[in-house]
């Protein structure tokens, strides 16, 4: 295979010379920090649901086993069955007001409409970039994509560029990103806060015995903020921002991200027998940071309550079973292969909030507090992003 692909270039490079006899090269295929193919099913499964307030859909993180022998393959196979879309024709609501906020390396857009208004503005943002959402919980006002591939990670040299008109699947990356969003309602009446999270997958080849490569495991890789901002522009561009507006705030939200996350890094401290975390802001600014933690962690959230403090989240401890997992991908084990009878837990993930700093714990599906082996991975995992 790899000695087919090298005669290829050879093959066509008569087509490439008519093809780029009339244009340039930036023409041909313009520089994209985000390039995502388009997905065929997008257009016609991207409706709108038809309640907003309509029935809750499964949100168990779908990504490839923590096994070790899991393709990427094995997953798209898989995708169909876990699809959950609804449909509706009705006219989109107009927004206005779009405004980018920030806090360390986290961004967010303030929107002066209701989280009715704006929920079917993005989905049918979603719908206008031609990607999939494997998930829609309005009642939670969660939604999330499928995983995509960013086509602008290949070399942009003349000869692939020509190519990829030619065959596109040719070319392949390394890596797949996730975004999932949250809506939530402002604290201003009739005003709601978009919150945009990336996920990343990276490939990685896995060696046999003599040391050959045999094939290749799906892991996770940090998320990237700029992802995330270049995601959220095109999202402002959709919701009416135009583009010098959106490239002016995206421009005075930089800051320096680094030095603001250290002063409001969060503690994991001892108490009451247990961890508990220590977040040094006040109760909203903590609920909105822990929010985005989950999201970017992966859990699956399956309601909240802010008045409460409460996000109600499923975990699938990857050693209940007895047998020791390591790494990343096993601590975020929130799928079932089928394997185990007993699937993930629900847990409760509580802020109380104080004069300068809000605390998190972990309580049972009882409401109990929880001090358990789990308890402490979850609130390590929350720690990870929130430090």
């Amino acid at each position: 295979m790899q000695a087919m692909h090298r005669f290829i270039p050879l093959l066509v490079l008569p087509l490439l010379v008519g093809c780029g006899a009339s244009k340039t090269v930036e023409k041909i295929l313009p520089d994209q920090t985000l390039e995502y193919k388009k997905q065929r099913e997008a257009s016609e499964n991207l409706e709108l649901p038809p309640d907003l307030a309509g029935a809750t859909f499964d949100d168990v993180l779908d990504i490839p086993s923590a096994s070790g022998t899991t393709t990427y393959s094995d997953y798209a196979g898989g995708r169909a069955a876990r699809r959950q879309v609804a449909s509706s024709g009705e006219v989109l609501p107009e927004v206005s007001g779009v405004s980018l906020e920030r806090s360390g390396d986290r961004r967010w857009l303030k929107v002066e409409a209701s989280p009715q208004t704006v929920w079917p503005k993005v989905v049918g943002f979603w719908r206008e970039q031609g990607i999939l959402l494997l998930e829609q919980d309005p009642a939670v006002g969660v939604m999330k994509t499928d995983w995509l591939e960013n086509r602008a990670e290949i070399r942009k040299d003349f000869v692939t560029r020509q190519l990829r008109k030619i065959v596109d699947g040719l070319y392949a990356t390394s890596t797949r990103d996730q975004f999932r969003v949250r809506i939530d309602a402002g604290s201003a009446r009739n005003t709601t806060e978009i919150y945009l999270s990336h996920r990343a997958m990276e490939e990685r080849l896995v060696r046999n015995t003599v040391g050959e490569g045999s094939t290749t495991v799906w892991e996770p890789a940090p998320s990237d903020p700029e992802v995330e901002a270049a995601m959220l522009r095109r999202l402002m561009l959709y919701l009416g921002v135009s583009d010098g507006e959106a490239s002016r705030m995206l421009a005075a939200s930089g800051g320096s991200a680094a030095t603001t996350s250290r002063t409001v890094g969060a503690r994991l401290v001892q108490s009451g027998g247990g961890s508990e975390l220590v977040i040094p802001t006040e109760f909203r600014q903590a609920w909105r940071r822990t929010g985005l933690a989950l999201d970017r962690t992966g859990f699956a959230v399956e309601d909240r309550n802010r008045s409460e403090g409460v996000f109600y989240v499923r975990y699938d401890d990857p050693t209940r079973d007895g047998k020791k997992k390591t790494g990343m991908l096993s601590r975020m084990a929130f799928w079932s292969d089928g394997s185990s009878k007993k699937g993930p837990e629900q847990y409760r993930v509580k802020l109380v909030g104080g004069a300068d700093e809000t605390r998190v714990t972990v309580l049972d599906a009882a409401g109990q507090r929880d001090t358990s082996p789990t308890a402490e991975q979850i609130l390590s995992l929350l720690h990870e992003q929130l430090r």
